[in-house]
């Protein structure tokens, strides 16, 4: 397809496949209910795939994201709830949903301490090939698939280290990393392999790309020592990137924090694109353009805490044009934030942002 008649999901495919688009592809998480309002006159109390793509594609973005049914901290109807704003999901872990957390709700207790914990649920693990993991893939790529407005998809599923995260809390992972290694790794091995499971079945539904979300790192350094995650996580999450690979999706590693120390070990799991290179903290991106820019599209480095939520829509363009001028140069780069177009940032900078975007992100 010539460039000058690329649809966005042709824009965004091609950024991720490292040949360069007509223009820098634009793409973020719209995390904020608020904007489904004010565009679409919508107010989605839990996540639509089709609403979502309707969203990404009136405001002007190049994909949507959509999660997998049992995404980890998406709130569900067939989860077990004990009241308006607390339920149980199928791993036996107890979240709430509350104020700033749409889509998502945030873990309160975690059902693993021990290995006898942990049997049980190993023993019984919800079944990755159930249909319903397919609600919102399915209804987003029937959305944005076909005719000229196309739209990319994104499906989102978990990474080993997140997982067992949501399963233990960070406290007791950090004592069983010197208690019991063995029962992390166990559980490494098993989120990989059950989320390597989920993300061939959003690759047979069509989706353009999956996301593994995997948040390896804190506002100033990764969670764990590098030397710790080299040994314990990185197999693990490894194997499932080249499952994921070899079922024919590109696969793009989100992480929040500063994963500096562990770029290249990152990079050599072979994912064809880095998010959210958070500014805030700490990530550079003209260093890692610098050194990674030429194996994998780079997705991200807006400020998202600062700059979005409270600049103007003046600074935001500003912000805009300096990540375009530092990672748009050769291709391989799609413009988005540092986190998301979360709660509190308003439609005036979510506009500037994409007009910014398409004003700016020409290779001419």
């Amino acid at each position: 397809m010539s460039p000058a008649c690329m649809t966005s999901r042709a824009r965004f495919t091609s950024a991720l496949q490292g040949v360069r688009p007509d223009r820098v592809p634009i793409f973020d998480w719209v995390n904020n209910p608020a904007l489904y309002t004010e565009v679409l006159g919508e107010d989605p109390a839990m996540y639509d795939g089709a609403l979502a793509v309707r969203l990404a594609r009136a405001l002007g973005l190049d994909a949507a994201w959509v999660p997998s049914g049992g995404f980890m901290g998406l709130p569900d109807e067939r989860f077990a709830w004990t009241d308006a704003k607390t339920y149980v999901d199928e791993w036996s872990t107890t979240y709430q949903v509350g104020e700033g957390s749409w889509p998502l709700a945030f873990p309160i207790g975690h059902p693993v301490r021990t290995r006898r914990d942990w049997q049980p649920i190993a023993a019984a693990l919800p079944d990755p090939l159930a249909n319903w993991r397919l609600k919102y893939a399915e209804a987003a790529v029937a959305e944005a698939h076909g005719g000229p407005d196309e739209t990319a998809v994104v499906a989102g599923i978990r990474g080993p280290f997140s997982s067992a995260w949501m399963l233990m809390g960070l406290q007791e992972m950090s004592f069983a990393l010197v208690d019991d290694p063995t029962l992390l790794e166990d559980i490494f091995a098993t989120t990989a392999d059950y989320w390597a499971a989920v993300g061939c079945r959003l690759a047979a539904a069509g989706v353009d790309a999956v996301v593994v979300h995997d948040d390896q790192g804190s506002g100033r350094a990764t969670f764990i020592a590098p030397a710790q995650f080299r040994a314990r996580v990185l197999p693990h999450l490894r194997r499932e990137i080249a499952t994921l690979r070899a079922a024919g999706l590109p696969v793009i590693l989100h992480s929040c924090g500063n994963i500096a120390a562990i770029l290249p070990d990152l990079v050599g799991t072979g994912i064809a694109g880095l998010n959210n290179l958070q500014r805030s903290a700490g990530m550079d991106l003209a260093a890692v353009k610098s050194d990674y820019g030429d194996r994998l599209c780079l997705i991200g480095n807006v400020d998202a805490t600062n700059v979005m939520p409270g600049a103007s829509p003046a600074e935001v363009t500003q912000a805009v044009v300096e990540c375009l001028r530092v990672a748009a140069p050769g291709g391989r780069y799609i413009l988005a934030t540092d986190h998301s177009f979360h709660e509190g940032v308003p439609l005036a900078n979510v506009r500037a942002f994409i007009a910014a975007g398409k004003e700016h992100g020409s290779y001419n």
